[in-house]
């Protein structure tokens, strides 16, 4: 029977790493093929709750998302007039997350589900770079799952996951968890996570997740006194020379992605300054606006020719959408989980866990990866992970 019974656990477990693997194909008008996870999820969620297999229990843990959920559902049926939208949705979707994993005494094999999906997308990553093969277009119409063609001189394409976001999103999840299995591992399986790690980034082409990567796996090794890591570092930086390394970092005026960014973010620090403050307190509310290089303004004044997107800073797309009052209670999630983090720095530091939590949180300055649910379940895993282990400790 306790057998059955962490079956189910770690089958519902199991189908949150499903979520990056599914992608974006549509069913019907209001489900998608990514949304299956999900209903495996919950179903999961619901027999182990019939099962009594766990308790819904340490209700203070909850008390900052309930908050948040709560503030985003009361502004949005101000704004636009709805009670039910994807945003408050989805967080309670997360709510149910820390009531699962707030109820699971170990977890110790989320560490072979992480394996499982590092080597799934870099292999993937590797292979579909070099045979140049797609999966074709997901429902946004945008990014082919795989490889994408490209004008650049130093490469034909760049890479894309199954995720939403495009190929900026898939090497921050590559940078994320390389970094997690690369400090949960030994030996021959730690230097496997760095030389095919580096690889399936690198062939994203996204700069900020390879530039961070590089840094923490550096540091990590490093701190760790493995200088043969370190080898594989570098002996894998050499052979990602040979396909446009130094290229990517300084021929702009081809990719210009670095300026849209900077011009986004000025837009929005600009549109902040420019409003009073109860503007700014409450924000537009959610899907209310969009952003084309330095133009902010309503999505519905955008021609249909453009795709406009967030300001490319996930603390700062809450800002705009939820005003200081939502960031406040958004931020406010994190408190706890920074308290158990600061209270044992030292050894906390090189923790798969924080690694992650500290790859996404510094890539979410440089894009929307906290709006972007198929790659932030995972950290939001791993942040009520780190409450969980306040208690079993």
């Amino acid at each position: 029977m306790v057998k059955y019974k962490d079956s189910l656990i770690k089958f519902q477990i199991f189908s949150i790493f499903l979520i990056p693997l599914v992608p974006h194909f549509k069913i019907t008008d209001n489900f998608q093929f990514d949304d299956i996870p999900v209903v495996l999820f919950l179903l999961f969620f619901f027999l182990n709750l019939y099962n009594k297999n766990f308790q819904i229990r340490n209700f203070k843990d909850s008390i900052p998302i309930i908050l948040f959920i709560f503030y985003i559902t009361l502004q949005n049926l101000l704004i636009n007039n709805e009670l039910i939208f994807s945003d408050n949705l989805r967080f309670t979707f997360y709510l149910i997350l820390l009531f699962t994993v707030m109820n699971i005494k170990n977890l110790d094999f989320l560490k072979n589900y992480f394996f499982f999906l590092m080597y799934l997308l870099s292999i993937f990553s590797i292979l579909f770079y070099f045979f140049e093969l797609n999966l074709g277009i997901d429902s946004y119409k945008y990014w082919k799952i795989g490889f994408n063609e490209n004008e650049w001189v130093f490469t034909s394409g760049r890479m894309n996951g199954f995720q939403a976001g495009g190929p900026n999103a898939f090497g921050a999840l590559l940078a994320c968890l390389t970094i997690y299995c690369v400090s949960s591992s030994e030996n021959i399986k730690k230097y496997s996570f760095i030389f095919l790690g580096i690889l399936g980034c690198f062939f994203t082409y996204s700069r900020a997740s390879i530039f961070l990567l590089i840094f923490l796996l550096i540091f990590f090794l490093a701190v760790k006194k493995d200088i043969t890591g370190i080898f594989i570092v570098i002996f894998t930086l050499l052979v990602t020379v040979n396909f446009g390394l130094v290229e990517r970092f300084t021929s702009e005026a081809e990719t210009q992605g670095i300026e849209d960014r900077i011009q986004m973010q000025e837009a929005t620090i600009s549109d902040i300054s420019n409003k009073s403050f109860n503007d700014n307190l409450i924000g537009y509310g959610f899907n209310n606006f969009g952003i084309v290089r330095d133009e902010l303004k309503s999505i519905d004044d955008f021609s249909k020719e453009l795709r406009p997107t967030g300001p490319h800073n996930s603390f700062l797309f809450i800002l705009l959408n939820y005003g200081l009052i939502g960031l406040c209670l958004f931020l406010y999630l994190f408190l706890n989980p920074l308290k158990i983090f600061f209270q044992n720095f030292k050894t906390n530091i090189l923790k798969p866990n924080y690694l992650f939590l500290g790859c996404f949180t510094v890539l979410s300055f440089t894009g929307d990866l906290i709006q972007n649910h198929s790659i932030s379940v995972l950290f939001f895993l791993l942040l009520f992970e780190s409450l969980e282990n306040e208690y079993y400790e």
